[in-house]
């Protein structure tokens, strides 16, 4: 009897260590209800953790809290880019330029560890701003939003517009416009993303590139097909075109900014320099004062991504929130900067295959993009331009 007692004795002892080092885990990080503006300060106040069983460098953690004294449900997901093995990076939906798609079908296709709901577009499910998907730029910059870079395993932001270029016998040719739509005045990059033509239904300078070499370069009549291997080099002007100078056979090279491996143009800044800078209207997001689901993008340290997926519009669930709250629940989750993302009905997270957070509308929504995690993919290289693989080619 007295070795049975000593026994339950030991295993009550080992639980509580067990207890003590999972309280004190470094890798997961707990809301301390800072904040940093003055104006009506949030008070965070956290109710329950749940994390789930998973280590670094994919860690997800939903915190049900209160703000202000009402319910609010956060989703974290924070990713290691030092991690060898972990790649995130921004997709579109069908992985073209046009369209709409479930972020559980983009999950699925890319079968991902993680999938978060990226930003804002245009009519059929144009890009908002600049995008860059594993070394492959796919739209051009706009002149509003954060910037969100990420190379050689390290992140930051950078203020738009983003520098687009092409580089050719030494000569830096500025790029206007990447899949624009329709086509706008000045020089254009098309590639295979945004169709089978460039949709130019009238004379127009086109010069043709594959594998990293010019085909041929001219006048079109009518639209020009875009090859599957390389892109389009187009201007809608036809006398005094920088396109005629291209010559067949010639080397050309579309460089951006910082030459980022990914890219992605979130809408306003929410936080820099560890400071609460959210406005209260956003030329995307429009009122920034409603409490409503939201979504936004931050970085920890230069190494460290932190997605948040806030719920909302769900009284006695979650109220959602405003962005100055959205701000102070990145700040006190470590964060030091951060960008908004799209929110209300699109505001999604996604963690081994399943929908963690609750979509306002009770149903997933249409997005036009996304950011994936998953192990490294292999990508591959086509005169120093690398290419995301074709979803049926994996």
């Amino acid at each position: 009897m007295k070795r049975k007692q000593n026994n339950s004795v030991r295993i009550t002892v080992f639980i509580l260590i067990l207890l003590v080092i999972i309280s004190i885990d470094p890798s997961i990080k707990h809301l301390d209800g800072s904040y940093s503006y003055e104006d009506e300060p949030s008070e965070i106040t956290p109710v329950i953790t749940e994390k789930a069983d998973k280590v670094e460098p994919v860690i997800y953690i939903k915190e049900e809290m209160e703000i202000n004294g009402k319910p609010q449900v956060v989703y974290f997901l924070t990713l290691d880019l030092s991690d060898s093995e972990l790649s995130v990076f921004p997709v579109l939906a069908k992985d073209r330029i046009f369209g709409f798609e479930l972020l559980s079908e983009m999950d699925k296709r890319y079968e991902a560890l993680a999938s978060v709901n990226a930003g804002f577009n245009f009519s059929y499910g144009q890009p908002s701003g600049f995008l860059v998907s594993n070394g492959r730029i796919l739209t051009g910059s706009l002149g509003y939003g954060r910037i969100l870079l990420i190379k050689d395993k390290k992140a930051w932001f950078v203020d738009a517009p983003a520098e687009v270029w092409i580089e050719c016998d030494g000569e830096k040719i500025p790029v206007d416009w990447v899949n624009p739509y329709p086509a706008e005045q000045g020089i254009i990059i098309y590639t295979p993303e945004y169709g089978p033509t460039d949709r130019i239904d009238k004379r127009h300078s086109v010069c043709v590139v594959k594998n990293g070499k010019v085909v041929s370069s001219g006048i079109f009549d009518t639209e020009a097909e875009i090859p599957d291997d390389g892109y389009l080099i187009v201007d809608l002007e036809i006398e005094k075109s920088v396109i005629s100078r291209f010559y067949a056979g010639q080397e050309v090279m579309i460089r951006w900014v910082d030459q980022a491996e990914q890219g992605y143009q979130c809408s306003g800044s929410l936080v820099e320099n560890g400071v609460n800078v959210a406005k209260d209207t956003d030329p995307w997001a429009g009122s920034m004062e409603i409490p409503t689901p939201r979504t936004a993008v931050g970085i920890r340290d230069d190494s460290t991504l932190v997605f948040v997926v806030v719920d909302g519009r769900q009284p006695g669930y979650s109220i959602g929130v405003t962005g100055k709250q959205l701000a102070d629940i990145l700040i006190s989750a470590g964060v030091t900067e951060a960008a908004l993302l799209d929110g209300g009905a699109s505001s999604q997270m996604i963690v081994d295959g399943r929908i963690v957070n609750k979509p306002s509308t009770g149903k997933e929504r249409l997005i036009a993009s996304a950011f994936i995690t998953r192990h490294k993919m292999s990508t591959t290289s086509i005169d120093g331009e690398h290419l995301l693989p074709r979803p049926d080619s994996e």
